[in-house]
């Protein structure tokens, strides 16, 4: 009878070691006042940023880097694909774009009823490559970006080899972008 008694002295002991803290340790929450979830103030429509759409190319050094840089691809429909290249590596993606205006402006392999495309890729560079549609007088381009984290097309403009106007497709300017990281990587003596 005596170890039933002890049992449940010590039980009872027990139960209030582990409820008793529980029990103290808890407050009495303060309301704190809300803020909303959305500010409804009215907007400035000419203050606002609107995102850019259509097909986008970005390139840019890393940071603290002269041989490194970061390569992003977007098709305009929210799809987007990114890698890390080499300074190697770029010259030949300027070289690919250069390679694709050049051919863009010739009447080469032009499609009569049906488009004509010729991929222009390095041989040992298979991280991008340019598809130039031909058909008419029109040239179009599209450029895929391949990288450990996927594969993505996106048109970058077309040109008309006709026109005396001096071309203007993505492409053109996405090569500009190429050449002015590039100078930007180069470290300042």
């Amino acid at each position: 009878m005596r170890t039933k008694l002890i049992i449940r002295i010590v039980g009872l002991v027990l139960l209030a070691l582990l409820t008793g803290p529980s029990l103290f340790a808890q407050e009495k929450t303060q309301k704190l006042p809300q803020k909303p979830a959305i500010d409804l103030r009215p907007v400035n429509p000419n203050k606002v940023l609107n995102p850019p759409s259509g097909p986008s190319f970005y390139i840019a050094p890393l940071e603290g880097s002269t041989s490194m840089f970061s390569v992003l691809l977007g098709d305009g429909g929210g799809n987007t694909v990114a890698g890390t290249f080499t300074l190697q590596q770029i010259d030949v993606f300027e070289a690919v774009f250069q390679a694709a205006k050049a051919f863009a402006l010739t009447d080469e392999k032009v499609g009569v009823g049906a488009p004509i495309t010729t991929r222009l890729m390095e041989q040992h560079e298979w991280s991008l490559f340019v598809d130039v549609s031909k058909i008419g007088n029109q040239s179009r381009f599209y450029v895929s970006l391949i990288t450990p984290h996927g594969k993505l097309t996106a048109a970058a403009g077309e040109i008309a080899r006709d026109s005396k106007k001096e071309p203007s497709a993505l492409l053109l300017n996405w090569l500009t972008q190429i050449r002015d990281a590039k100078a930007g990587a180069k470290p300042v003596q």
